[in-house]
């Protein structure tokens, strides 16, 4: 639903988002920090979020590139942050490695609706123990405890959590989309060693049967489709970092060797913030093509009327404004090397609630963002509105032409 029509939803709709929002904040509140060392220089961080010193619940993880600052999602209370470096690159702690401790995060006051200051120092210096039941653990096990996630369920396209009414659902009461257990990576059929994942990553107010018309039309002797389900109301750092960490833990299971990523409308930018952790972690090797349609590089402008005139912020706003931190610094990174870009967009349009050129949703000129341009391997735009560019013959014909070029 185009974010124009926001003055016209009831006041009970944004009831429904501010408690929804407030029960997401009890389980998964954001914490910020910094992570620092006086000892050598590593390339991989692990935070880890803990419910007590021992480790014997672990909440979430975040990876960083190095020390730095870092963002981490828990339970408000009682939580505390544990930081190490990850030398060999395995996501589980070792008892040699250097580490750190933060202090209590209740001390700390929430401020703009996060808790900041959760500082880290790794040192070789006395200091608490580490905790011994962390060893060894496998860290992409906990990605979010807080929240049911998936990492390679088979299930049915046509299960109702996939479906167009549910993926509205994510846009406006995200805290109910995951309480019901659809979030994260599936697959379609079991894993084949074989066969090239494909993954489908779709955009805001949608689902992962948008893109039936295309799974239903790709070489499925060849190409095995993998689909996200997300809540789209989410602030597009987090979901960048949940796909990121979803497929790692992916590759880590499997061991594949290629992947290809299609992604619709704001599905590119989840998918461009993760191909950024991608580079800022040397990690994604395995990457083989990105596919983008009608994708808002620079941003949606009507976001701003959101955030300027709706009762209740959906937070993902905050992320589509053109002038936020989010699509401002999108293109600092560079894609990951060798990893071609397609840029697929629409120009027609049949929405009178649209003004100038357009696919009736997003603007010509955020789909063809100058810097989104300079760093595409091709560009090609069709007669076709926002959603029907997905069911398109030629626009299928074109995906699978670009897939069969990267075969390996």
């Amino acid at each position: 639903m185009p974010l124009a029509c926001v003055a016209l939803l009831s006041s009970c709709v944004f009831q429904k988002l501010e408690s929804d929002l407030r029960k997401l904040d009890d389980i998964a509140h954001l914490f910020t920090g910094e992570v620092s060392t006086d000892v050598l220089e590593f390339h991989s961080t692990l935070v880890v979020a803990l419910q007590d010193r021992d480790a014997t619940e672990i909440t979430s993880f975040r990876m960083i590139s190095g020390p730095g600052v870092f963002e981490i999602r828990s339970a408000r209370t009682p939580t505390y942050f544990f930081a190490f470096a990850d030398m060999n690159k395995d996501l589980k702690f070792q008892a040699d490695e250097p580490y750190g401790w933060a202090a209590q995060a209740q001390a700390l006051a929430p401020k703009n609706g996060a808790t900041r200051g959760i500082d880290i120092l790794i040192t070789a210096d006395e200091q608490l123990p580490y905790p011994k039941s962390l060893v060894d653990v496998p860290l992409e096990n906990h990605l979010n405890n807080y929240v049911k996630t998936h990492i390679g369920t088979v299930s049915s396209l046509d299960d109702p959590l996939f479906s167009s009414r549910h993926g509205k659902k994510g846009l406006w009461e995200p805290f109910a989309f995951m309480e019901d257990g659809g979030t994260g990576i599936h697959f379609l059929e079991a894993y084949d060693p074989s066969r090239v994942p494909v993954l489908f990553v779709h955009g805001i107010n949608g689902s992962p049967s948008d893109f039936s018309a295309i799974i239903d039309n790709i070489d499925r002797s060849r190409l095995q489709p993998w689909i996200l389900s997300y809540p789209s109301g989410l602030r597009l750092s987090w979901l960048a970092r949940g796909m990121f960490q979803f497929v790692e833990a992916l590759h880590r299971q499997y061991g594949f060797g290629e992947l290809h990523i299609i992604a619709h409308s704001m599905g590119g930018l989840v998918s461009r913030g993760s191909l950024n952790l991608c580079v800022q972690n040397d990690r994604c090797d395995y990457l083989r093509s990105f596919i983008t349609l009608s994708t808002p590089w620079d941003g949606v402008a009507s976001a701003q009327s959101g955030l300027k005139w709706a009762p209740a912020v959906v937070p993902v706003w905050n992320d589509l404004s053109p002038d936020s931190d989010f699509v401002s610094t999108l293109f600092d990174s560079t894609l990951p090397d060798g990893l071609p870009h397609y840029l697929l967009f629409g120009f027609h349009q049949d929405n009178f609630l649209s003004s100038g050129s357009s696919d009736g949703v997003i603007r010509l000129s955020s789909q063809l963002r100058d810097a989104a341009q300079e760093q595409a391997w091709k560009i090609r735009g069709y007669d076709e509105g926002h959603v029907s560019i997905l069911r398109s013959d030629a626009v299928i014909s074109n995906v699978n032409s670009i897939l069969r070029q990267h075969e390996p």
